[in-house]
């Protein structure tokens, strides 16, 4: 399965998820898809990119140790640093993608 999203500028898509460590599964004109290792995600650019109303788009990882070197390295881009969800047993922090897309580094506890 493919999840697709539009994007304002392709370049900047593809170099945000790349930096984040997914890999390049697919190129084709004005769109490009994605692999996590967890699934696919797809990008489409769009002269009129509206981002949905509520996205979040997780990656789970398998210790709050790893959360937190995560966020050590995407601290300059990260919207608060990690915390426990008051409302599920959840470690987290989140990002916003070039396109306004929230993106959660997570795990269970």
């Amino acid at each position: 399965m493919i999840n697709f999203y539009t994007c304002k500028n392709i370049k900047e898509t593809e170099e945000y998820w790349l930096n984040l460590g997914l890999t390049l599964y697919m190129r084709q004109p004005n769109c490009i898809i994605l692999d996590s290792g967890e699934g696919q995600i797809g990008f489409l650019e769009k002269q009129e990119h509206n981002p949905p109303i509520y996205s979040c788009i997780s990656f789970t990882k398998e210790s709050k140790e790893e959360i937190d070197e995560l966020y050590n390295k995407y601290a300059h881009i990260a919207l608060a640093p990690p915390e426990v969800h008051k409302t599920a047993p959840v470690y987290s922090f989140f990002m916003l993608d070039p396109n306004g897309l929230k993106v959660e580094f997570q795990t269970f506890i």
